[in-house]
């Protein structure tokens, strides 16, 4: 049974439970209601504060603050809980927030991947298998499925959904939910379904054609939502059940169809037209006959 590894350096309270296996850097500092479980690491001037647990072998990156008081004003202490599971990695200077009622939680699941400086705020929960890149912000309340990817820089509004699979794309500015599979660039603009994601989570082929129909039956036919959704319920598939539940249940409504301010047409639409029509092999056979004729 091996006792933790605490840094000469770091400052942990007395009363803070500390399984066996943890490791804790130089300059850390750990609180006295916090529970780090079997296998932790905190690294170099990283604060675990508040009422939090981390689960087993996750591990938390230099200068992280983990369980710190959620940003509201006249808010001074914190009040409620974070929990975080198994196997997570937190890298560089993230910051998670404690939830702000004291029977309430701030919860993040298993096998989670937070990149540097991305921000978890009060009372979000996030569920397994999620990767949240660099810079990337989520406000208070948020909810991300399991297996989502949350690309870089992209700001997350108070009390959006994200839902299972989906992706979002860097910069992009989320303030409607996103459905369950989908692709969203730019200004909660669905682009279409998240294929990558969905392969490597061995979605089948026939199921993945089902998801399309559905995307096509959303964002394509240009139905009213509530048409769109007497259409979803009539596709065989569980998978596209969870996506009009999942829209069913929303309270800020979902993130709609590709139509694209004039910026987002220039600095997203054409440059995408272009890089697609950009024929590498034809330019090459072009300048191979233009040679010849010389």
């Amino acid at each position: 049974m091996s006792k933790p590894n605490i840094d000469k350096t770091a400052k942990v309270d007395k009363n803070a439970c500390l399984e066996e296996g943890v490791s804790i850097g130089p300059y850390a500092i750990v609180e006295e209601k916090v529970h780090l479980a079997k296998g932790v690491s905190v690294g170099a001037h990283a604060q675990i504060k508040g009422n939090s647990y981390l689960g087993e072998n996750s591990s938390v990156g230099t200068g992280a603050v983990i369980g710190e008081v959620p940003q509201m004003l006249g808010m001074r202490q914190t009040k409620g809980k974070l929990y975080i599971g198994k196997n997570n990695i937190i890298r560089e200077y993230v910051t998670i927030h404690t939830a702000t009622k004291e029977n309430c939680s701030t919860t993040i699941g298993d096998n989670n991947f937070l990149m540097g400086f991305s921000h978890v705020a009060h009372d979000c929960k996030l569920a397994d298998n999620i990767v949240v890149c660099n810079g990337s912000l989520l406000a208070g309340c948020v909810e991300v499925g399991k297996g989502a990817f949350i690309s870089g820089c992209v700001v997350v509004h108070q009390f959006v959904r994200v839902g299972k699979l989906a992706m979002v794309g860097g910069l992009s500015r989320v303030n409607q939910d996103v459905a369950p599979f989908m692709m969203v660039v730019g200004d909660s603009r669905v682009w279409g379904i998240n294929l990558v994601g969905l392969r490597r989570a061995s979605f089948p082929r026939a199921e993945i054609k089902k998801i399309k129909q559905a995307y096509k039956i959303l964002y394509r036919k240009g139905l009213s939502l509530k048409k769109a959704i007497s259409e979803l319920e009539s596709v065989d598939s569980e998978k596209v059940k969870e996506i009009y539940l999942f829209i069913l249940s929303s309270k800020r409504g979902i993130s709609g169809p590709k139509k694209s301010s004039l910026w987002e047409k220039i600095f997203l639409d054409y440059p995408y037209f272009v890089r697609s029509k950009i024929l590498t092999y034809d330019r090459f056979l072009e300048s191979r006959k233009n040679k010849k004729c010389l």
